[in-house]
């Protein structure tokens, strides 16, 4: 019986659980419509670790961490998509793919695990308790009275106010820098009453000190570039935004169908894409669901030139309406006046569509090399990102809300962890 069901698991589509490294998210993103694979969104559900790009500290250590968490047998992939070298760390002897498919890897890898050809690698961290608890308070637990504490490092609810002066178990939970479902590399203690949000605070940025490879908007802030180029680079990264959102809901399929419009949108697009708005924010889809949650008003975002989330609320802050290539274009900034959860989906795709079809009428007009641009996130500067000034503002937006309208409210801000230190930072991952 256990040769059969090793047998019917080798032959199964292996679980593959992804690190997205330096410059690697788009990459491993994409391997949602490669066939053969199945990407998965929790360490416990994967056979194959994939290791994709340069892994900084921070992703290291969440990358062993994972690995631990693997049942076995398990085995190890790294993909450097960009051509770079093997991984650090307790890694060195994983599988190597270098800028080539690696689902052929991966798949043989998953086969020879399951079938005894391969050895499962063996647990990275020690078997030792990450904090010392063991006999400490009244009842051992590592905390006082019947709460607190961290036995095995697993935090147990505190008594904690509350907004409504009631004292109610408070559990701290530290979430990220690889779930999933929040903006990638995001990390953050958020502490719980129920399923509500009591507290959020903020972990570092794994790419901190990490020097980006340099898109044609960046390229934009100290050259020329033609306007079509930066306009379906525009559509193509909201339509990216949009397929990873549909997955943080739950929608892989449609998820799957936005992500090779993604990759292939081009000028004379528009009306694929104004397919893809109308049954994505069609009020069976997201549309109900997401309307009133997450809203931020015009007072929080004015001046902070956010783009599609400013635009969102009714503020009109688009670069593009002052730059002569544009006006020449007969370029008006789409907005709206919602600012919640809903607006900012049919903001970005309404957007996605006004791109292409300006990239379509663009000719040889050429814009950039003024030291600003106005990028999908919004304004983009040397010394200042969308991202960077949307920041401080995360905590008071999703704290008091339930988790789930949380995690949907972040998702909607398309943040870029790359963004926050700087546009380029000053040195390379070791």
């Amino acid at each position: 019986m256990t040769g059969w069901a090793r047998r019917l698991a080798a032959v199964a589509p292996p679980p593959v659980f992804a690190v997205a490294g330096v410059d690697a998210r788009h990459a491993v993103q994409d391997l949602h419509l490669l066939p053969g694979l199945r990407l998965v969104d929790a360490p416990r559900q994967a056979s194959v670790l994939l290791l994709a790009g340069r892994l900084t500290d921070q992703l290291l250590d969440a990358a062993v961490a994972a690995h631990d968490a693997m049942p076995t047998p398990r085995g190890v992939v790294s993909w450097q998509p960009d051509g770079g070298g093997p991984p650090r760390g307790p890694f060195t002897g994983a599988e190597l793919v270098g800028d080539a498919d690696p689902v052929e890897v991966i798949v043989a890898l998953h086969r020879s695990l399951h079938l005894g050809v391969r050895a499962s690698t063996p647990t990275i961290q020690p078997d030792v308790d990450p904090a010392p608890w063991r006999g400490e308070g009244p009842y051992g637990q590592g905390g006082s009275g019947m709460t607190g504490g961290v036995p095995y490092g697993r935090p147990m609810a505190t008594r904690e106010d509350d907004r409504d002066g009631l004292s109610l178990d408070a559990l701290p939970v530290p979430v990220g820098p690889l779930f999933t479902a929040f903006p990638p590399g995001m990390s953050a203690r958020v502490t719980f009453k129920g399923d509500l949000v009591h507290r959020f605070e903020l972990g570092p940025s794994p790419y901190d000190d990490v020097r980006r490879e340099p898109d044609v908007f960046l390229r934009a802030l100290t050259e020329p570039v033609a306007v079509a180029a930066l306009e379906v680079a525009r559509a193509r990264a909201l339509l990216r935004w949009t397929a990873w959102a549909l997955r943080v809901q739950g929608l892989d399929a449609q998820a799957q169908r936005v992500l090779a419009l993604a990759r292939a949108a081009t000028p004379g697009d528009e009306a694929r894409v104004r397919r893809v708005r109308r049954w994505v924010t069609h009020p069976l889809v997201t549309g109900r669901q997401l309307r009133a949650i997450g809203r931020v008003d015009t007072d929080a975002l004015a001046g902070l030139a956010v783009g599609p989330v400013g635009r969102a609320a009714g503020l009109i802050d688009d670069l593009r309406a002052e730059d002569p290539a544009y006006r020449e274009l007969g370029f008006t900034p789409i907005t709206g006046q919602a600012g919640d959860v809903a607006a900012r989906w049919q903001q970005r795709l309404s957007e996605a569509e006004q791109a292409l079809d300006l990239a379509t009428r663009a000719g040889s007009l050429r814009t950039g090399g003024v030291g600003a641009i106005e990028s999908p996130r919004g304004r983009l500067t040397a010394d200042s990102t969308p991202t960077t000034r949307l920041w401080s503002l995360l905590p008071e937006l999703v704290t008091g809300v339930e988790w789930g309208d949380a995690v949907a409210t972040l998702a909607s801000l398309d943040l870029d962890l790359d963004e926050l230190p700087a546009p380029i930072a000053s040195r390379d991952v070791a």
